[in-house]
């Protein structure tokens, strides 16, 4: 009877083993999937077949067409590792969004694709695009990502920024690009020197009191006053006329602000007399206004509904922005 029962536990580990690794070499034909949880969702939703044992065919990968969306739901929205997305390039649409787990994503093999959509991945710090001429939309508000290299995307047409944390974005070699929506990030340096200002039908980039320069195309060109930045930042031209540029005292309101993610309550400390605090969700409209004091002040935010939000304090005229996560 003990023969039997370990036994039937070796087997058992070995199938775990088997199924809970990525294989060193999927068979002939195979690419890996090690998370169980998108291999479930490929089967369940496509014309994958299983078994679930830790890998697909790629000839059925290959196959797939259309909008893949892991978006929203449980267990789909907890998926840590995407590797074998790589296999499906005929998916034209990649839909990730509100995962708090995820790190990273990589579509630069995912030759179809024409929209990629991580909205609200709070933990995303890494987007690879690749050379994917097909990509027009990238849709990444609230991503953790600092920075991304769109500069092969060139049929990029719009991307969605807001609430993310990107400092970098250089989209001069992006000349199709009609809109752009970076509105509270922490964005310190924004290039829209692509030739193509004058066909841009939405820019926002409100909110971003650390962007002191936006390169433009042509800084006099009327189109610019369909635009809306934030009143701390200025169209230049080339790097000279940003070089001349400073942020005066627009960084002397400095205040500490924890925790962020939060649920019920947030501590403030404040350098300054008589700051005010303002936060807005991620449409704009003003959710919160309170007068803060000098030293550590405690805000009430649990009435306010799990999101996104921008917090924004103001003091002797000069502001200083941040993003607060409601959980």
């Amino acid at each position: 009877m003990k023969k039997i029962t370990l036994l039937l536990a070796i087997c058992f580990a070995f199938q775990f083993n088997a199924f809970s690794q990525c294989p060193g070499s999927p068979d002939p034909g195979f690419v890996c999937v090690p998370n169980a949880d998108f291999e479930q969702f490929l089967i369940s939703t496509t014309t994958i077949n299983g078994p679930l044992d830790g890998q697909i065919s790629i000839a059925e990968a290959s196959a797939v067409v259309g909008t893949l969306n892991l978006g929203g739901s449980a267990p789909y929205n907890a998926i840590d590792d995407f590797t074998g997305i790589e296999a499906l390039t005929g998916i034209t649409e990649l839909v990730i969004t509100y995962n708090s787990v995820v790190t990273s994503i990589d579509v630069s093999a995912n030759s179809s694709l024409t929209t990629l959509n991580v909205e609200g991945c709070t933990s995303m710090s890494s987007i690879t695009t690749g050379a994917n001429t097909t990509l027009s939309s990238l849709l990444m508000a609230g991503a953790a990502a600092t920075t991304i290299d769109v500069s092969l995307n060139s049929g990029l047409t719009t991307v969605d920024a807001r609430f993310s944390d990107l400092t970098l974005l250089d989209l001069s070699n992006n000349s199709a690009l009609v809109s752009l929506q970076c509105r509270n990030t922490s964005l310190t340096s924004l290039d829209m020197r692509n030739g193509n200002n004058a066909n841009v039908t939405q820019f926002n980039s409100d909110f971003n009191s650390n962007l002191v320069c936006i390169f433009v195309d042509d800084k006099t060109a009327p189109y610019l006053a369909t635009w809306s930045k934030d009143a701390l930042s200025t169209y230049v031209d080339n790097e000279g006329e940003c070089n001349t540029l400073t942020l005066e005292d627009a960084n002397q309101v400095v205040f500490e602000m924890y925790p962020n993610p939060t649920k019920n309550t947030v501590f403030i400390n404040a350098n300054a007399q008589d700051t005010q605090l303002s936060i807005y969700d991620i449409t704009g409209k003003l959710v919160l206004n309170n007068a803060l004091y000098l030293g550590q002040n405690t805000v009430d935010v649990s009435q306010m509904t799990s999101g996104i939000y921008l917090a924004r304090f103001t003091a002797n005229g000069n502001v200083q922005t941040k993003k607060l996560i409601i959980q």
